[in-house]
């Protein structure tokens, strides 16, 4: 009987468990996709009687999780009613070849996994649709290393407005990528259709020669579809996404023509210009004039530009300025300056020159070395009248180190245990000074006294004479 009871238990247990695991459900809308496609993913639970929390952690080490939205149905048949919740997952696949849907863990149970596979969409292969598309665009096909490459991602559309736009991140290893200012919207018409865009412009600074792969493109977003909510009064929109499939650039090494020492400016266009705040033929010894530098280059960031002024000029004293360094964007393209400013002071009386600058820097658009050039500077400088210039050249050089040099700064606790220190001897001179008094005081009182003594006992002897 007891082993009876055990039979029924043990089948009652498998039974319930097999019914158990029949309440929950996955399902894909196809196991075979082109790169670029999404995927829906559907886990359906029946009979669910409260909320459930799904970790989707596992499907992210293949797929990229767009969005997941709910619904709930309730059915009757022949007076069986059944009900179910479906968690609709839309996944967009990583990359090509064969993935899997891992097992999921859902209300104890673990479901089984799924096979996908996904198959190139032939080369430079765009999804999205007639109405929602993508579009990217490079300037060259190749680059010198640290040269700048300018690309461009275009989302074209026909439907009314995009909210929300995400891009894929430009994350390339040996590259400094800069987005250049906001996002343009604007309109174009293509084959009679009007299309509104979407384009964002990147710079992009690759580090190292060899091929550059930049990655994919995934746009995801939410457009309207012209109705409303009349109650809430609100746009309604649906989640669209677009893809387009990356490229590959070619990083030059920097010729070999160029030796190593050699600075190395991969540049459209280099000017370098000078500027004097006074009059260069008036300078007399001991007079200073301000020398400004600007080295402009097309095509490169301004922190990458050397510095360049002259470190010393015979007959002159330098005090240069930290330089000031900045980039603008002039037509999509990179603008980087430096500015250099110091101040000369003359020295000595006559003939100075200022030497020549050379800046070497290599032409991308004739793919050949160039050098921007300023001339050397010749001025004479010119003695004051009644003073030698020697004696001159030294006055006038300490004077700018003093106005130069910060003021020196006054130690406050030296100064406090100076001043307690004064206090102190000031404090026992004039204990010193009192103990004397004292000690006089007290003689003067001994002495006193004693004298009162000695009359009284002179005057007691005189009666007893008497």
């Amino acid at each position: 009987m007891v082993r009876l009871i055990s039979v029924a238990l043990f089948a009652f247990a498998v039974f319930a468990t097999q019914a158990f695991a029949q309440q929950i459900e996955l399902s894909v809308d196809r196991n075979e996709l082109a790169r670029g496609e999404t995927l829906t993913l559907t886990i359906r639970v029946y009979d669910q009687r409260q909320g459930m929390q799904l970790d989707l952690t596992p499907l992210t080490q293949d797929f990229d999780v767009l969005g997941t939205r709910t619904s709930s149905q309730i059915r009757s048949i022949n007076g069986v009613t059944e009900s179910w919740t479906d968690y609709v997952i839309t996944l967009f696949p990583e990359k090509e070849g064969e993935l899997t849907i891992p097992a999921l863990s859902i209300l104890n149970q673990t479901t089984d996994p799924i096979s996908i596979n996904v198959v190139n969409a032939g080369p430079r292969s765009n999804q999205g649709g007639d109405d929602l598309y993508l579009e990217i665009e490079v300037n060259k096909d190749s680059v010198y290393v640290q040269e700048q490459l300018l690309f461009t991602v275009r989302l074209f559309y026909t439907i009314n407005g995009i909210r929300n736009p995400v891009f894929t991140e430009l994350e390339m290893e040996d590259t400094v990528t800069q987005l250049i200012g906001s996002p343009n919207q604007y309109e174009r018409l293509i084959d009679g259709e009007r299309f509104g865009v979407y384009e964002k412009r990147y710079v992009i600074f690759p580090q190292r020669s060899g091929p550059l792969q930049i990655p994919d493109i995934l746009f995801r977003g939410e457009v309207t579809d012209g109705s409303s909510n009349f109650v809430f009064r609100n746009m309604n929109t649906r989640r669209v996404t677009a893809f387009i499939e990356g490229i590959t650039i070619e990083v030059k090494e920097r010729p070999a023509s160029l030796s190593r020492g050699e600075g190395w400016l991969p540049v459209t266009g280099l000017a370098l210009e000078e500027t004097w705040s006074g009059d260069l033929g008036a300078l007399k010894v001991g007079d200073s004039v301000v020398r400004t530098l600007i080295l402009r280059a097309e095509g490169l960031d301004g922190a990458v530009l050397p510095p360049f002024s002259p470190e010393n000029v015979q007959g002159l004293n330098l005090y240069p300025d930290p330089a000031d360094i900045s980039r603008t964007f002039v037509d999509g393209s990179i603008v980087g300056t430096r500015i250099e400013t110091s101040t000369y002071v003359a020295l000595e009386a006559g003939v100075i020159e200022v030497p020549a600058l050379d800046i070497a820097w290599w032409d991308v658009n004739s793919d050949s070395a160039r050098t921007t050039s300023l001339p050397a500077t010749r001025f004479e400088v010119a003695t004051v009248e009644g003073v030698l210039p020697s004696e001159q050249a030294i006055a006038s050089t300490q004077e700018i180190q003093a106005l130069l040099e910060p003021e020196p700064q006054v130690d406050q606790a030296m100064i406090d245990a100076q001043a307690e220190a004064e206090f102190i001897a000031i404090d026992g001179g004039l204990v010193r000074w009192t103990q004397w008094l004292l000690i006089a005081f007290v003689l003067l009182l001994i002495a006193i006294m004693g004298k009162r003594r000695f009359g009284a006992a002179s005057q007691q002897l005189f009666a007893d004479w008497r």
